[in-house]
């Protein structure tokens, strides 16, 4: 993508009919669409795991056990985005929204949207290695930006919860 896009924009075009939280009643329809693109990419990334999985498995236990965690990882995350509590409540509750906070809101979403492709990525590029330990090194690669991503899902979910 340009550069010369701004951040609200990049987002606009990774996931369609994304408003950027700027109006009250419509934050929690953008909440919803920001989570269900990445647990979109994440049911992907894992879709085409198991895709992977048939030719690993004739060759390889050891290895398609190991990718299996890898799946099941997978989609505990994706489930975890997709059944997060509604968030950004205390934005949605409150007349104006900060612009110092929208812009915090759009770099994670934005952060959470790459990591999610990076992962798709990854997981796609798997199909052309070879040999076992190229495959075991892409899949640690994988764990690595999966566990990005779930402390990140961590961080969003306690990003703006209202202080009582």
């Amino acid at each position: 993508m340009s550069k010369s896009l701004g951040l609200l924009e990049k987002i606009e075009l990774l996931v369609p009919g994304f408003r950027g939280y700027k109006q009250k009643e419509l934050i929690r329809e953008d909440d919803a669409l920001i989570r269900r693109k990445i647990a979109s990419l994440l049911d992907e990334s894992r879709q085409s795991l198991e895709q992977f999985l048939i030719y690993v498995k004739r060759k390889d236990i050891d290895l398609a056990l190991r990718l299996d965690d890898l799946r099941l990882e997978l989609m505990k995350v994706s489930q975890m985005i997709r059944h997060a509590p509604y968030g950004y409540a205390s934005l949605y509750n409150r007349v104006r929204i900060k612009e110092e906070e929208l812009q915090q809101i759009l770099e994670h979403d934005y952060r959470l949207i790459t990591l999610a492709n990076e992962i798709l990525n990854a997981t796609n590029s798997l199909y052309g290695l070879q040999n076992t330990g190229e495959i075991l090194n892409k899949a640690n690669e994988i764990w690595g930006k999966l566990m990005i991503l779930e402390r990140e899902i961590r961080f969003r979910n306690n990003m703006f919860k209202i202080e009582r």
